[in-house]
């Protein structure tokens, strides 16, 4: 019983909110207006009009004999305005009520809305009101600004999740050898050291991964795009791990198609970064004996790049989420090998500002993994 007078209560004093109210009055005070000038014109200009009208095409000795008739005129007049418009006042009134009232309900909901939004409750929606495309489209946005809000908001939670479980490990060794050299239990040598040093360059990689991941997706990355040749830029990227893959033993191949490959609209730092996180993610999950390699290759729509390898694979389960921030396809052996979980999403964010797309495929573990970039074609002008 409370809660249906309460409703009816916030129904009625939302229906009689200050909004409404004032466009009512001012509604009202139109058609009040408008309808006191017809008054004044049928009443008392009309007759008078009539009468010079008479006079002016000839008709004065009839038009002296309709004096009389003017206090009749007017009345008539009167009653019958009186009779039709105070009926179209009132049925104006009831429209706009109406028509102000579903506005009202509308700006509300928005309000309403947009509080909780404010709040932190990015899963509230907004209904259409049948008011027409232009309030339907302004739902429509309102709700994709609460879904996007809702990602980014879910997905910072993530992050920090993550990030405090990726600084965990180092922070724990750093403090774990700190207090055994000051318990005299570690002796600080060249190989406590560099366990340290170690640990520090994976933390000051993880800050720097982060700042890079953040300025790709928020577009605060900025690229200088220009005409390069993709089988340079993958001959480049190939030669600059030449040195660290002939360490593990592994066979880096830059290989083109044979024919030529038109220029590509990138930034060449970039594209070179993008390639530079590809190959070492290969070369870390490569065995020794294996080999990488970097295709370029092109259809009439695009130029692509390929980085392929020999390795691990990826079991299909996981190739959906191998962009992620931090995802791990085999958690219980990648702490070790320096990657921060990062490089991936990186590339992607940095190809995607390009202009292109990165994909992952693989057929399954133990049978490699290809990175493939495909980047849209350069048409000269003209």
């Amino acid at each position: 019983m409370s809660a249906a007078v309460s409703d009816r209560t916030r129904a009625w004093s939302w229906s009689w909110s200050p909004l409404t109210v004032r466009l009512m009055l001012a509604q009202t005070a139109v058609l009040a207006i408008g309808l006191i000038i017809v008054v004044i014109t049928a009443v008392l200009v009309g007759p008078s009009m009539f009468y010079h009208e008479l006079v002016e095409t000839g008709h004065a000795d009839a038009a002296t004999g309709l004096v009389h008739l003017e206090d009749a005129f007017r009345s008539v007049s009167l009653t019958a305005l009186t009779i039709g418009g105070l009926p179209a006042l009132y049925i104006a009134g009831m429209l706009t009520f109406y028509l102000y009232r579903t506005i009202g309900r509308s700006l509300t909901s928005f309000s309403t809305a947009a509080q909780e939004v404010a709040a932190g409750n990015y899963d509230v929606r907004v209904t259409s009101t049948s008011l027409g495309p232009e309030f339907d489209s302004l739902a429509g946005s309102f709700n994709d600004m609460a879904a996007r809000l809702d990602a980014v908001d879910t997905t910072r939670r993530q992050m920090l999740a993550d990030l405090a479980h990726e600084m965990r490990t180092p922070l724990a060794s750093l403090k774990g050898h700190l207090e055994g050299i000051e318990d005299g239990v570690v002796e600080w040598d060249e190989r406590t050291t560099g366990i340290l040093y170690a640990q520090i360059a994976r933390l000051e990689r993880l800050a720097r991964d982060i700042r890079h991941l953040t300025a790709a997706e928020e577009g605060m990355t900025h690229l200088q795009l220009t005409l390069q040749d993709p089988g340079q830029l993958a001959a480049q990227a190939a030669a600059a791990v030449q040195q660290d893959a002939a360490a593990q033993n592994i066979s880096v191949t830059a290989i083109n198609t044979g024919m030529e490959v038109p220029p590509v609209l990138v930034d060449r730092e970039r594209m070179g970064q993008v390639l530079g996180n590809l190959l070492e993610n290969a070369l870390r999950h490569t065995p020794s004996g294996g080999a990488v390699t970097v295709r370029t290759d092109h259809t009439p729509e695009a130029v692509t790049l390929t980085v392929a390898d020999t390795g691990e694979g990826i079991d299909p389960q996981h190739l959906p989420h191998v962009f992620a921030r931090f995802y791990r396809a085999h958690h219980g052996r990648e702490a070790h090998r320096g990657g921060s979980g990062l490089g991936l999403a990186i590339s992607k964010s940095l190809v995607e500002a390009q202009g292109g797309t990165l994909e992952a495929t693989s057929d399954g573990p133990g049978r490699g993994t290809s990175f493939r970039i495909r980047l849209p074609r350069h048409t000269p002008p003209g």
